[in-house]
């Protein structure tokens, strides 16, 4: 073997047993989709609940802090405020006036599309939560580290059908989140929202009330496999879903 034929092969073992050692990091979901920084421009499909679900914010804080009352209706070129200015750090609670006048404006520009917020139909007793697939817990919950998901990935038999986890209305339905593939947002009271990513094909529209057990989508198939990414979020917070889930797995 020649000398630069020797040295190719010496190359090519090292890289492989670097990529041996040393797995790839596994990025997060949620951070790929996140809505960052101090204020957000609305595109045309968000609703108010995808764009609280993706800053990490509970939708209430999020409607206060740019002084959106019912219907809580959102218009596409509107600049949202994500978090408090200094000057009303300390009355967060406060309504903020200027973000209706920046969708008023914008409306000028351009036809603006509103989405109104779904209410979904009042609960009788308590959550009671499901497995919204059946499958296998392939990557569990994890608030922090290098290997931080904020929800659990259950990998399913293609075609599978994903459900709702508990009764509630679907606020978001759509594919315009980076990252998530066909996503699905059900609320399920005001503090409680659900979440269901990597679907191939959805089942429901924005605003459709589901029961439990509702068919909401079908497993993808994909770069993430038949997976489901499934999140809980409390007040805008990740919850670890099986700490609420029935024991015994999907």
């Amino acid at each position: 073997m020649t000398a630069p034929r020797v040295l190719a092969a010496l190359v090519l073992a090292a890289v492989l047993s670097g990529c041996a050692s040393s797995p790839a990091p596994v990025a997060d979901r949620g951070d790929r989709a996140a809505a960052s920084g101090s204020r957000y421009t609305v595109q045309k499909g968000d609703t108010l609940y995808s764009i609280a679900w993706r800053a990490g914010l509970n939708w209430k804080t999020l409607a206060s802090l740019n002084g959106i009352g019912p219907p809580y209706r959102i218009q596409q070129g509107q600049v949202l405020r994500l978090r408090p200015t200094p000057s009303r750090a300390r009355t967060a609670s406060a309504p903020v006036q200027s973000a209706p006048k920046a969708a008023a404006s914008s409306s000028k520009a351009r036809p603006a599309k509103v989405s109104p917020m779904p209410t979904p139909p009042p609960l009788k007793g308590p959550l009671r939560w499901a497995w919204p697939v059946r499958g296998t817990v392939e990557r569990p919950f994890a608030g922090s580290g290098a290997a931080l998901n904020k929800g659990l990935d259950i990998q399913g038999a293609p075609g599978s059908v994903v459900r709702a986890a508990a009764p509630g209305v679907v606020v978001y339905a759509g594919a315009g989140l980076r990252g998530f593939a066909a996503l699905i947002i059900v609320k399920h009271d005001d503090t409680w929202l659900s979440a269901y990513a990597h679907n191939a094909e959805s089942l429901v529209k924005e605003g459709a009330p589901v029961a439990a057990g509702a068919s909401l989508a079908r497993l993808g198939r994909g770069a993430q496999g038949q997976r489901l990414h499934f999140e809980l979020r409390k007040d805008g917070k990740p919850i670890d879903p099986q700490t609420v889930l029935p024991k015994g797995g999907a």
